[in-house]
């Protein structure tokens, strides 16, 4: 029997290995284990990276609002916890960054009426 964790890291294993490979559309091939793959802020290196806005959970930080500006600013792939029930304002303008970089890097023109709408 395979455990959970076993299951994760074969899950990290396989995304990993994809989205290393340059014909993948936001591959990032130079990517590693250690450096970019993941933003993490630990709450022992707050001096490196200026605090976690939103709330420690066994010593890595669930972002808040407030964490945006770092994330969007960050090379890595992928944030690493986020809390829909906490800090929906968080999830919400992640959702919408990454889904208007993914359009704008489209070969072809997108449609109008894929945007969201503005208020």
């Amino acid at each position: 029997m395979i455990s959970a964790h076993c299951n994760l890291c074969l899950l990290g294993l396989k995304q990993f290995s994809c989205l290393s490979l340059p014909s993948v559309p936001g591959s990032m091939p130079n990517a590693s284990w250690t450096g970019n793959l993941r933003a993490i802020k630990w709450s022992d290196m707050e001096d490196t990276h200026g605090g976690c806005h939103g709330h420690y959970r066994r010593d890595s930080c669930i972002y808040g609002p407030e964490d945006l500006k770092w994330l969007y600013e960050s090379s890595s792939m992928f944030a690493n916890k986020l809390e829909l029930e906490t800090y929906p304002l968080t999830v919400e303008c992640l959702e919408l960054r990454i889904r208007e970089k993914t359009l704008n890097q489209g070969a072809v023109p997108v449609e109008p009426d894929r945007y969201l709408l503005q208020e």
